[in-house]
């Protein structure tokens, strides 16, 4: 009786879609592309694109990842607080990882959890009683103002002697209550910027959904 050898299944992947995805969270957004993802799995560009059609795609599904091992708060409190811990959850994730707000920025379509944060977001606004038009206009404030500190001002450090004299000096000259109040402000840490800023908004979206709500605000 002849003994029946094992099949052959073939030579086994070098690597596959999560080998690459952990590698490019490995090297970080500010310093990702598709060669030094390859370069670091040690693979070919060929078998990056066998996993992922576009070096968008793999951005896209990196932002994914971590946005889905966020904790975010959840909905069903009161909105204004949601909208403020939401944007301060960002805006610190963002923090931990550089060039990811430039990511986000950059891709043609928005990461689904992005999306479905949006969904979560304009559910709670439109059940508060806002209106459409102004429930677009609050969820797309709140993370305009998480992301876009990260494109303008990539860095991590508030305050510096520069910055602190470009304040004093300025090409226009402007008023010198408005000039020493961002001279105090050069060293306030990012997060007080951005909590304030999320403040004034929310303060103008209960001003609105009061005026809405006595029918005096025609927008929808």
């Amino acid at each position: 009786m002849t003994e029946e050898k094992p099949r052959r299944t073939g030579r086994p992947p070098l690597t596959d879609r999560t080998a690459l995805l952990a590698a490019a969270r490995e090297i970080g957004f500010a310093d990702l592309t598709v060669g030094t993802v390859t370069a670091k799995v040690g693979v070919k560009y060929s078998t990056f694109y066998r996993h992922f059609p576009s070096f968008d795609a793999l951005l896209s599904a990196a932002v994914d990842e971590i946005l889905a091992e966020t904790e975010f708060p959840a909905p069903g409190q009161p909105w204004q607080k949601y909208l403020t811990q939401t944007s301060a959850t960002l805006f610190l994730l963002l923090h931990r990882h550089p060039g990811m707000a430039q990511a986000i920025v950059a891709l043609p379509e928005r990461p689904c959890r992005m999306v479905a944060l949006f969904r979560e977001m304009t559910d709670q606004l439109l059940e508060a009683g806002f209106t459409p038009r102004d429930t677009i206009l609050a969820g797309t404030g709140v993370f305009e103002l998480a992301i876009l500190p990260w494109i303008d001002s990539p860095g991590t450090a508030p305050g510096g002697a520069v910055r602190r004299e470009q304040a004093r000096v300025t090409p226009e000259p402007l008023d010198d209550r408005v000039r020493d109040a961002i001279v105090r402000s050069v060293d306030d840490p990012p997060t007080t910027w951005i909590a304030e800023k999320v403040d004034l908004l929310v303060d103008g979206l209960e001003t609105r959904l009061a005026r809405s709500s006595a029918g005096l605000d025609s927008s929808a």
